[in-house]
């Protein structure tokens, strides 16, 4: 293969032609190995790859020699350089140049460096809400997104500050201190809303015009099926509005003791206009009940406190048609011992001709419904025969009311008998007028509680400056995370007083001083400037490492007392952090970067998989359930491998992983909602199924939903179990193109391809990987032939150490024997999440200790990440 493009990728970031001038001499025996087989092909001159080892000192204090060297390590060590063509070293040439590389990089690598770390996306919309009491606060949508580093969205190199993502910092910071300081309202002038029959919204039938007025018939919970409200009144601010209601009853029945028309009771309520149209009734304030008496239309009048963003809503509280299914029934018995004719045109509506069994009834619903009994009505051939109550028919009939779902709809059907005949309640005419004076809304309340809680209430006659002083120095040593100097209050409180110098409300002035403090680096940013790493910064990096928002008050005020930094303290602390449920944000914003679950969101299997939406979040809930659960019941190392339980629902279970036990089949039989609830199910260790390498979820995001990709597989084994990091394919080579002519398989597609010298190599380490998971459809379905072919899958293999496999359960048995290497992919993956870096060669050797250390333990996840959160590299800045 040309020694460019491996040499490219391998000193990736390096471009280096490192200088002889300073740093320290190259020991003669490694200059000698160097010499001999590397400076052929990378002196001065020539330098391929970018790269020139022409020299006689290093200077070890730039981060670019010391990567570049590391790199020339993991070459030597994986025999990867030099190229196969070239004169070859001993074994114990290499050994020599490993030795003095792997003592010189120890002794030459600072633990820590991690760059100014800027809040993530997710870490800036939790710190916000924790930090300013606003726990349903959400980023406006277009809010831009972090860039990937090593697999992670918060690594501080990737973490930049564009323009744009300030411009949106500095709208969000408007939005929050509006809501702790909200503007003041000018004068509000008073204004007059009219609205008439046709402005009242329709929904469903529980409203019908007739004769210039709006008709109301019904009366449920729901307010869809039995209110109207204005399409064209919305409150825009809080206060008193003077309401005028004209209204009158439309054939009222007769009362049953003074046989006068009956009185008909509306209900005027007060609706938030973004409320859901299915929202229940006693959702919404009630703000007057009025009784009308007169057919002829007459105005109601009086007050009622309105606020910002609400609507009237009105409904015929004692209306004779009830959606609930027994009422129903009972209204339609009296109806049919009324008028037999009337019952006859329901049988034949609702039973059809033969009055056996009952039709759908859904397509009767409304007016369409109420037209169809309308011509049995009238029709002079109408069957009267089964017309009476104690008729079959009729108790079929009844019996079919009174289910509530059909009653929804029959009822909906009857209202337009009532429309047109009554008694119905008639609306003229609505209007709003005001606001006469404003008043505190709940949501200003809560406003006002948030924001004495958050900065201290100004006392009675305490000037601005005092009262602005004192809600300094409360709010930001929370919002900074730590303690802040007198200095930085003042240059705060200056901003503010400048504002009130001209003429500012108090409430401007620190409206001003929040959103300063909200997009200052000490806020934005952790563990900012220089100095020690204290344990200030150590209580934000395990609070955003575990719980993904800013650190509580117990570990600040232990960061104040200088005690978090004691390991069984921040034992302690870590083990009372840790999350316990799988929904906990750690676990699903780790995992789904780890494992690239997250790539689930934009993957629509295809529909011959018969996989549906619910199946594809059930499948990424796996994922999260089982990360958590060996977390929280520190369950060893190898049950992420091959363990003896899988988490998932048992159709899920029997139809995608094709389980056969005939328990857990024949429970699902007894009770079908038995079958879709998730729960733990146990499993035999060895099998195809179970583990990281046997999950839908895993299986899914490594594909594209239609079909498999070894090389895609390949990858993110290389990349998330066995932590090596493949190299980018070269430039200007087509994809799976090269002499292909008579592949009929992936394994053959791929060996022509890889008869490309520039693939050769590194597909050698992929490929065998993604192999081994061939047998795994898009959707994580065991399969045992090519899609589209009569081919057996081959997922025969041999690993980068040489190790023949057969199949993906042999590889389980390799990662069994080989935990460690799995073991310290993840705590790499951990560090990097953490830290905001990725470990370096001494912070990886001492992640290797610990790795060492806990297995000879006992090898359990949990006492794993305490000990990797007690380690120099995690308490380095």
């Amino acid at each position: 293969m040309p020694r460019s493009f491996l040499l490219a990728f391998l000193f990736l970031l390096c471009g280096s032609v490192l200088l002889a001038e300073d740093g320290l001499d190259i020991p003669s025996q490694p200059a000698d190995i160097l010499s001999r087989y590397c400076i052929d092909c990378h002196h001065k001159d020539v330098q391929e790859g970018d790269v020139s080892l022409q020299i006689k000192k290093i200077e070890w204090s730039q981060p670019s020699n010391r990567e570049l060297w590391e790199r020339v390590l993991m070459v030597c060590d994986q025999g990867l350089m030099p190229p196969a063509d070239m004169p070859q070293p001993t074994s114990e040439e290499r050994a020599t140049l490993r030795k003095w590389l792997d003592a010189t990089l120890l002794e030459q690598t600072p633990i820590g460096g991690t760059l100014p770390r800027r809040l993530s996306k997710a870490e800036y919309e939790s710190t916000i809400r924790k930090l300013c009491l606003m726990p349903e606060f959400k980023l406006p949508p277009g809010f831009p997104n972090d860039n990937e580093f090593h697999g992670f969205k918060n690594v501080g190199q990737g973490l930049i500050l564009s323009p744009q993502l300030m411009q949106s910092y500095t709208q969000v910071t408007e939005l929050v201190a509006d809501e702790i300081f909200p503007p003041e309202k000018a004068d509000v002038p008073i204004r007059t809303w009219q609205t008439g029959p046709d402005d009242l919204v329709i929904s469903f039938s529980a409203a019908s015009v007739k004769d210039g007025a709006l008709r109301l018939a019904s009366r449920s919970r729901s307010i869809m099926r039995s209110c109207t409200w204005p399409s064209r009144i919305e409150i825009s601010n809080s206060g008193v509005y003077r309401i005028s209601v004209n209204a009158s009853t439309f054939r009222p029945q007769a009362d049953a003791d003074s046989e006068k028309p009956a009185p008909m009771t509306l209900e005027v309520r007060a609706r938030d206009v973004t409320a859901n149209n299915r929202s229940s009734i006693e959702t919404f304030r009630l703000l007057k009940t009025l009784v009308i008496t007169q057919e002829s239309p007459e105005t109601f009048i009086f007050e009622a406190d309105l606020y910002e963003g609400e609507t009237l809503l009105f409904q015929w509280a004692d209306a004779p048609i009830d959606h609930r299914g027994e009422k129903l029934a009972a209204l339609f018995r009296s109806r049919f011992e009324e008028e037999p004719r009337f019952l006859a045109a329901w049988q034949q509506t609702v039973l059809g001709p033969t009055g056996t069994r009952a039709r759908n009834v859904n397509p009767l619903r409304g007016r369409n419904g109420y037209e169809v009994m309308r011509r049995h009505y009238a029709d002079e051939s109408l069957d009267l025969s089964q017309a009476t109550m104690d008729s079959p028919r009729t108790k079929k009939l009844l019996e079919v009311i009174s289910s509530d779902g059909n009653a929804r709809c029959l009822g909906d059907c009857l209202a337009h008998d009532y429309f047109a005949h009554g008694p119905a309640m008639e609306l003229h005419e609505v209007k709003v007028e005001g606001p006469h004076s404003l008043i505190e809304d709940p949501i200003e309340q809560r406003r006002r509680e948030r924001r004495i809680e958050l900065m201290g209430m100004r006392k009675e006659g305490q000037s601005m400056k005092a009262a602005g002083e004192e809600m300094l120095q409360r709010f930001l040593p929370n919002a900074f995370r730590k303690p802040v100097d007198q200095k930085t209050v003042d240059a705060y409180l200056a901003l503010a007083n400048q504002h009130w110098e001209q003429g500012y409300s108090f409430h401007d002035g620190m409206h001003l001083a929040v959103r300063t403090a909200l997009i200052s680096p000490a806020f934005l940013y952790r563990s900012l400037g220089a100095g020690e790493f204290d344990d200030y910064d150590l209580a934000s990096r395990l609070s955003y490492f575990l719980t993904q928002e800013p650190p509580d008050e117990e570990l600040m005020r232990l960061a104040a007392e200088d005690q978090l930094s004691e390991p069984e303290v921040l034992r302690k602390e870590t083990l009372r952090l840790i999350p316990n449920t799988s929904v906990a944000p750690f676990v699903q914003s780790f995992t789904r970067q780890w494992l690239k679950t997250k790539l689930l969101d934009e993957i629509m299997p295809d529909p011959a998989f018969h996989f549906s939406p619910e199946e594809v979040e059930l499948a990424r809930r796996e994922v999260e359930v089982h990360f958590s659960f060996i977390l929280r019941e520190n369950r060893r190392m190898t049950d992420f491998i091959d363990p003896d339980f899988i988490y998932t629902t048992p159709n899920f279970a029997i139809n995608n992983y094709g389980m056969q036990d005939e328990k857990l089949v024949r429970l699902v039989k007894q009770d079908a909602k038995f079958g879709d609830q998730p729960r733990r199910i146990s499993i035999q260790r060895g099998g195809r199924f179970g583990g990281l390498l046997g999950q839908s979820g895993i299986m899914m995001a490594t594909a594209n939903g239609v079909d498999t990709q070894p090389v895609l597989r390949g990858v993110w084994v290389l990349e998330n179990i066995l932590g090596i990091t493949p190299p980018e394919p070269p430039q200007n080579v087509p994809a799976l193109t090269p002499d292909t002519n008579g592949a009929t398989t992936p394994r053959e597609l791929l060996a022509a391809h890889t008869q490309e010298q520039s693939c050769a190599v590194c597909h050698r380490q992929i490929d065998p990987l993604g192999f081994m998971l061939e047998n795994f459809d898009p959707v994580g379905r065991w399969r045992e032939k090519w899609p589209g072919t009569e081919a057996e899958i081959d997922p025969s293999g041999v690993l980068p150490d040489g190790t023949q496999m057969q199949d993906v359960q042999d590889f389980k048995k390799w990662l069994l024997e080989n935990i460690d290497q799995f073991s310290q992919c993840l705590s790499e993956k951990l560090m990097t999440y953490a830290t905001g870096r990725v470990p370096n060669y001494a912070e990886r050797a001492e992640i290797a200790r610990i790795v060492k250390e806990n297995h000879q333990q006992g090898n359990r996840f949990r006492d794993l990440l305490l000990a990797l959160i007690n380690s120099e590299t995690f308490r380095t800045k």
